[in-house]
């Protein structure tokens, strides 16, 4: 082994171990967390997080998208969450929801505009709100008295306000002269949370402390002795039902649509009759009229002419001896032939005086065209 050899089996190994030792002396190892957008149930269900961190609490929760009784069996210490337009909720439902409050439920819903929710069947039911209008407001929950608004969660809304003949609001964001953000009142034995919005209660806001801290007073009442049912959404009435109540407008002029195609299409009295064949003159009335007008423009001449030609063709094909023939000899050929006259070949073959002559001319080129 030369000099260069060892050189540089020596420097490559030196050089890998010093790259490799390198790396590892600058590499520091980081956890980074990355940001996506929500997906699966998150990106539907507004209160998802809240869902979420009271199962973590060991609390018990369910999300859901309907008020049937079988997948929500409300029950007294039960909570109840409406985060959709209370004015979907049906008769029914909203009187089944004020009997199990006063029984000792907690409902937490936002009326939204009170104008508008005073004509609901769930807030007729209740009897909370006061129709007297108010204005839109925001107000910054915080942690803490002392921390800054920056710390805080917005929350805003339009303003309403309970009826003077109601119980006072046991907890208030507000006041009864401007009207509340947040108010919480006693019904029966139960309690009724009114949140002019829940957006301090979905997706990522409850990455603050100060909605988690107001989330978790909130569900304060019935904490711990009940289930949660957070309803994130309604689903409206099946298809045919909808169909039946809201769209009989749009079936009602189908159905006369229908009914004027199928009287369009249809007879009028009994079955439909087959149509009548169209006129058609038989082939032989053709030929009987082009005989006619041939016969009333030379007096029956060229078609005389063109019988006789016919049956000279025919009889020089049959017998190519006739082909010689001409005058009295072809007329007896032709009589020895046909078996019949001679005199009465020859006046056949004469030009016809009238129509007796034509017709008894053309009966006996006819008998002639007619053998063999």
């Amino acid at each position: 082994m030369n000099r260069k050899t060892l050189l540089v089996s020596l420097l490559v190994p030196g050089a890998l171990l010093l790259l490799v030792g390198g790396f590892f002396a600058t590499f520091e190892r980081k956890d980074v967390t990355e940001p996506v957008a929500a997906h699966g149930e998150a990106r539907y269900n507004r209160f998802f997080a809240l869902d979420r961190t009271l199962n973590r609490l060991n609390l018990p929760t369910r999300s859901l998208t309907t008020l049937d009784p079988q997948k929500m069996p409300l029950k007294p210490g039960d909570t109840l969450l409406l985060g959709d337009d209370v004015a979907r909720i049906a008769v029914d439902d909203a009187a089944r929801i004020a009997a199990w409050v006063r029984g000792g439920g907690h409902l937490l819903l936002s009326p939204g505009s009170a104008a508008a929710a005073l004509h609901t069947p769930l807030f007729e039911v209740l009897g909370l709100l006061d129709p007297r209008p108010a204005d839109y407001a925001c107000s910054a929950l915080r942690v803490t008295a002392a921390a800054s608004d920056k710390d805080g969660v917005p929350l805003c809304g339009q303003r309403f306000r309970l009826k003077p003949a109601g119980a006072a609001a046991d907890a208030a964001i507000g006041d009864a002269q401007d009207g509340y953000l947040f108010a919480r009142t006693r019904l029966g034995k139960g309690t009724v949370s009114l949140l002019s919005s829940f957006n301090a209660l979905s997706r990522k806001q409850l990455k603050q402390a100060a909605a988690q801290q107001f989330a978790w007073r909130l569900l304060a009442p019935n904490r711990g002795h009940g289930v949660t049912y957070l309803v994130y959404a309604l689903d409206g009435p099946a298809f045919l039902t909808w169909l039946s109540i809201k769209g009989w407008p749009a079936l009602l002029a189908l159905a006369l649509l229908l009914a004027a195609w199928m009287a369009m299409r249809s007879a009028r009295l009994g079955p439909l009759m087959p149509a009548p064949a169209l006129h058609r003159r038989a082939l032989l009335e053709h030929v009987q009229a082009a005989g006619e007008f041939l016969y009333r423009r030379d007096g029956g001449r060229s078609l005389h002419n063109l019988a006789c030609q016919t049956v000279l063709v025919r009889l020089r094909r049959r017998d190519p001896a006739c082909a010689m023939l001409n005058g009295d000899a072809l007329y007896a050929r032709l009589a020895e032939r046909s078996e019949l006259d001679a005199a009465q070949i020859a006046q056949a073959f004469q030009s016809p005086a009238n129509a007796q002559a034509f017709r008894a001319s053309i009966i006996t080129l006819a008998r002639l065209r007619s053998r063999p």
